[in-house]
């Protein structure tokens, strides 16, 4: 390791060859070729750094801490100007992904895989491309309003476009903490989005449409649609579910286990498998050679693809299309027919509160029902014959 000495130059230190007279003593005449390297405080983190590579030549050395010089003006006005988008946004999606950040309504429960990768393909697809080296705290918001016309007019959804505006006011929100104050201000709150017109996905299939939709369909691809429909199971609970969690013993059990879910109270739910699902899920298991472990799936939920293709099957069969999502609404209100309590529709759905699970459930007729009077006029006559 090299002896290194300093020079009455700060911040210029030498070291020379060990056989050269200037090694021993710093008032003897060198006789080498020595080594130069700068000694200086980075303008960026303000602490003492050394120049690497070793220079051979003074000038070098004194060059490379002239260079700091200069460029801590530029580090200062850059500061004084505020952090880029990207600068931000990469943190954020870091402390995320790290679970660092929690959600903020999550009492400190951390993201869920799925709402991560939502987080981070708005982040990468199109806000950091839209706004990565613009200054974040100089984005304002007619620029953001600009922006989310330009989605709309594009043909986004009104609820992507509200995806992708969540995500980056939660960047500013985490921005803008007392502990950081990398932004002044959210512009994202009076950013509007646009009007409301799509149709609500309010479709439920009776217990007799859903059985002829299921039967329409491929073996392959009547799986998830039948998880969703008699199990409740969300998009990507269905793609993540494994044999494991419906097998018990040599065959299929009563209950699935989901061990990934979107929320907490999601987590390590076990609906009941309903007789249609259970017929399903053994024809996929006896298709498949019995296995014991991987994927219950032979498709994927995530590309597309099942829903083109059950589209088609089910205009073949004149049947009216329904998404895996309206599929869960189906489970919700066929499990208040059945006459389950709302605590079990909660425990079943993976919910933590009651009005998540209002918005599932709709109204679906009793068995031998001919109209929704006919319920109560049972009623009805039940207590007067008991008065009499």
């Amino acid at each position: 390791m090299a002896d290194w000495r300093a020079t009455k130059t700060p911040g210029i230190y030498v070291a020379h060859v060990k056989k050269c007279p200037a090694a021993a003593s710093p008032r003897a005449r060198c006789r080498c070729e020595p080594s130069w390297r700068g000694r200086r405080r980075s303008a960026v983190t303000g602490r003492p750094e050394w120049q690497t590579p070793v220079a051979k030549d003074r000038n070098e050395a004194l060059s490379w801490i002239a260079a700091n010089e200069k460029g801590a003006a530029q580090v200062v006005e850059e500061v004084e100007r505020g952090r880029s988008f990207d600068d931000i946004g990469a943190e954020w999606l870091a402390g995320v992904e790290a679970g660092r950040i929690s959600r903020r309504r999550g009492r400190g429960q951390p993201y869920s895989e799925t709402t991560i990768a939502d987080y981070r393909r708005s982040y990468r697809g199109y806000l950091e491309p839209e706004f990565g080296p613009m200054v974040a705290d100089e984005i304002g918001e007619v620029e953001w309003q600009m922006w989310v016309d330009r989605l709309a007019s594009e043909g986004l959804s009104r609820s992507r476009i509200a995806s992708h505006v969540a995500v980056a006011s939660a960047i500013y929100a985490w921005a803008l903490t007392p502990s950081r104050r990398f932004v002044s201000r959210n512009p994202l709150r009076l950013v509007e989005l646009p009007p409301n017109d799509e149709k609500p996905r309010l479709r439920v299939a009776f217990a007799e449409e859903a059985a002829e939709l299921l039967a329409a369909l491929e073996p392959a691809h009547r799986v998830p649609y039948a998880l969703a429909f008699y199990a409740g199971l969300r998009r990507a609970e269905i793609g993540r579910l494994e044999w494991p969690e419906v097998l018990d013993g040599d065959g299929i059990g009563s209950r699935v286990l989901v061990t990934r879910a979107k929320s907490a109270a999601g987590t390590e739910r076990r609906p009941p498998i309903a007789a249609p699902l259970r017929v399903v899920l053994q024809e996929a298991w006896l298709r498949q050679g019995r296995p014991s472990r991987g994927r219950v799936l032979e498709c994927s939920v995530m590309s597309g693809k099942l829903a083109s293709r059950a589209a088609s099957a089910w205009a073949a069969a004149g049947l009216n299309r329904i998404t895996l999502h309206e599929c869960r609404h189906t489970y919700a209100s066929l499990l208040m027919a059945a006459g389950y309590t709302v605590k079990e529709l909660m425990e079943f759905m993976g919910h933590a509160d009651l009005q998540m699970v209002t918005r599932y459930v709709k109204l679906l007729p009793q068995p031998g029902e001919d109209d929704a009077a006919d319920r109560l006029n049972a009623y009805l006559e039940r207590a007067a014959a008991a008065r009499r």
